[in-house]
């Protein structure tokens, strides 16, 4: 196997969703050619689902910092500010979320590579079980968004005795 059949396998394995291998080759591409603090490359998606999105990508550690982060703020600000508050780090989730991934592929490429010195089969496989897709996330971002738009329906039902229709 030749390294750029080597590397292609690698980025397939870790992204683990082939209709987005290209757009992550691309970005990570970009990301390579930047300098080595934190980059900005956008993606819709990390600003749509934010922390879903991070779980979903299994950046795990990113994920509960945010999760923390909002639920402090949440707890302490009113509500006005916290909309505004979560609105400008759903932008920033957007901006930073691809070099989170980046970074957690790099570093989990490096680890793998070590362990397994030259196995380029052994490699790709360890790839595909430590990076992917936790589905399980994309399930629950769906629930929990569906159960807050029926929880908000039903408080509005009750505030005003009726469907606003």
């Amino acid at each position: 196997m030749d390294s750029r059949e080597y590397e292609t396998k690698m980025l397939e394995a870790y992204i683990a969703t082939p209709s987005k291998v290209t757009w992550y080759a691309k970005a990570f591409q970009t990301l390579d050619r930047r300098s080595k603090g934190v980059s900005w490359y956008w993606n819709s998606w990390a600003m749509i689902g934010g922390f879903w999105y991070l779980l979903y990508r299994k950046q795990m550690k990113v994920a509960l910092i945010i999760l923390f982060i909002i639920l402090i703020v949440g707890a302490i600000v009113p509500l006005p500010f916290f909309i505004l508050f979560y609105l400008l780090l759903s932008l920033l989730l957007g901006g930073f979320s691809t070099y989170f991934v980046y970074t957690n592929y790099k570093l989990h490429r490096k680890d793998i590579e070590v362990m397994f010195e030259g196995d380029k089969e052994k490699s790709i496989g360890v790839m595909r079980i430590v990076a992917g897709v936790n589905s399980v996330a994309l399930y629950a971002g769906v629930f929990a968004f569906v159960s807050l738009l029926l929880i908000t329906i039903g408080l509005l039902i009750m505030a005003k005795g009726s469907l606003p229709l």
